[in-house]
């Protein structure tokens, strides 16, 4: 059983495996599409820019929970969340996210809480 895909978006404890990760970060780049889709269609018939200030506002929120998974992901494998950090350094921070993609989690319960593959009902 995996973690549920939106449980803990805000959340600064615990930890998300490999599945978890993947399907958010996958429906983040799909959403982000759509929002700036819609924003810049509607800021290209308008003279107003609300829009655009809106996916902006839409852009950090996202932006702010995919760092907090991020971080969840890296004390699954044993890292604290603080490594999440790497992704603002250029060349790593397009690496990073891959990475986390593909190394395994730890087995078992680690000092980042339980395995969130054995957590369930």
């Amino acid at each position: 059983m995996s973690k549920p895909v939106f449980s803990d978006l805000f959340t600064l404890s615990g930890r998300r495996n490999r599945k978890s990760y993947f399907l958010y970060w996958l429906a983040v780049i799909i959403v982000m599409i759509i929002v700036w889709v819609i924003a810049i269609l509607v800021a290209s018939d308008s003279d107003s820019n609300t829009a655009l200030i809106i996916a902006y506002v839409i852009s950090f929120a996202v932006g702010i929970s995919y760092w907090i998974v991020g971080a969840q992901r890296c004390r699954d494998f044993g890292w604290t969340g603080w490594a999440i950090l790497l992704t603002l350094i250029p060349f790593i921070g397009w690496i990073f996210p891959w990475v986390m993609l593909f190394v395994p989690g730890t087995d078992g319960p680690n000092r980042y809480g339980p395995d969130p593959l054995r957590v369930g009902p």
